[in-house]
């Protein structure tokens, strides 16, 4: 295990659950039940202006109406190969209305299958939307729209998690393609032009569209065996990776990097949050040395090594104060003390040198996924946490002062 390094301080375990600081939750579970509950979008579904939670389960999709959380199926067992395991939305086919890519025939990856397709709501007869085939990539795992290529639509971002044809422990085989979809004029018929972005890393389990350099365009960041990458198109059209995190190395036969988020320090700086190994027991930041170009390697601190098979990092501002918090969903126990459940780290200090960290309902929701935004207006981001083995949806109501 490393030693955590000098610069950092990460203070004791708070004992209160939901209360700690300054940083105060009052938790609400919700009566949908999950399968697996994969991924969670906080969205407006309905045009009210509020913020509905939205759910890929293994075999559907369903939308809790803000305020009542009621439950609206619009992706049923049998429109898709079980499991469904990521989507995104977008208005794909250009009216108006939201629409989803959805990834399914999962199988927990042990399979060679991997089916990406979309539906719209349009022309759609009663609740279940219409689902459009777009291709079969190779065990994809995350997806996600954006801009990457600068043309008038988003493109759809395919991550698979393996690359084709590999086995496990080491996957090594070939590696994953990372590769971006652009929609089509008639997305129903048409064939979505391939853009391959990089297909040299192994064991991709996330990636992140951004602006990382600040230029305007939108690169990726992805997290592998290999580590942290920051991805950037090229004026050839090509594509080049720059590795800004090392990832666990240490560990075998799972190594390297899993989630990644990126997140403001009160100086104005990024940090780039992790979990390490893959489905690793280590939340680590990096943050770059000031002696050093964006395009190097930034240091690696390790926040927290007590926890198993953390799966869910978010960053965002839950105490109005100049940073952003790191929200971290855990989804297995430890031990019997040790719980899966939320986890809050506040930066301390304006260049990330101190982080507090804070347990939030431990044993509560294994969680999955999770997403941040403010649900009642208040001006507050809430958490949405959705669970595998607890096979449950519960909302952490920011009540911070």
């Amino acid at each position: 295990m490393r030693m955590l390094p000098a610069l950092l301080t990460i203070l004791l375990l708070l004992p209160c659950p939901l209360l700690a600081d300054g940083l105060s939750f009052e938790p609400e579970e919700l009566k949908t039940k999950l399968g697996v509950g994969y991924a969670v979008r906080l969205l407006d579904m309905n045009g009210d202006d509020k913020l509905d939670i939205c759910i890929v389960d293994q075999e559907r999709i369903v939308w809790l109406e803000n305020p009542s959380w009621t439950e609206h199926e619009i992706l049923g067992p049998g429109q898709t190969n079980a499991d469904n395991v990521a989507f995104a939305p977008a208005d794909i086919n250009g009216d108006g209305q939201l629409d989803f890519a959805v990834a399914a025939g999962w199988g927990g990856g042990k399979t060679q299958r991997g089916t990406i397709q979309w539906i719209t709501s349009a022309d759609a007869k009663g609740d279940h939307w219409n689902v459009y085939p777009i291709r079969n990539e190779h065990s994809t795992h995350r997806i996600r729209f954006a801009n990457v290529i600068g043309d008038e639509k988003p493109e759809l971002i395919i991550g698979p998690l393996f690359g084709p044809g590999t086995t496990g422990p080491h996957f090594a085989e070939s590696g994953v393609r990372l590769i971006a979809l652009e929609i089509p004029k008639n997305p129903t018929t048409d064939e979505w032009p391939l853009h391959m972005i990089d297909n040299s890393l192994h064991v991709m389990h996330n990636f992140l569209p951004i602006d990382f350099t600040g230029n305007g365009k939108t690169d990726i960041i992805s997290a592998s065996y290999e580590g942290v990458f920051l991805h950037e198109l090229q004026e050839d059209g090509t594509w080049q990776k720059s590795q800004l995190g090392s990832g666990d190395q240490e560990s075998s036969p799972s190594r390297g990097a899993s989630e990644v988020k990126v997140g403001r320090l009160a100086n104005g700086d990024r940090y780039i949050a992790t979990i390490e190994p893959w489905h690793g027991n280590q939340i680590v930041v990096y943050t770059k040395p000031e002696d050093q170009p964006l395009r190097s390697l930034w240091t690696r601190h390790v926040l927290d090594d007590q926890l198993k098979w953390g799966h869910a990092v978010w960053c965002a501002n839950l105490d109005d104060d100049a940073d952003e918090e790191l929200v971290i969903g855990v989804r297995d126990d430890q031990t019997n003390s040790t719980r899966r459940g939320l986890r809050i780290f506040d930066p301390q200090d304006a260049k990330g040198s101190q982080f507090k960290r804070t347990v939030i309902d431990p044993g509560a929701v294994a969680i999955e996924d999770l997403a941040v935004g403010d649900l009642n207006g208040d001006g507050k981001a809430d958490v949405v946490a959705v669970g595998r083995q607890t096979h449950n949806v519960k909302i952490y109501w920011n009540k911070t002062q």
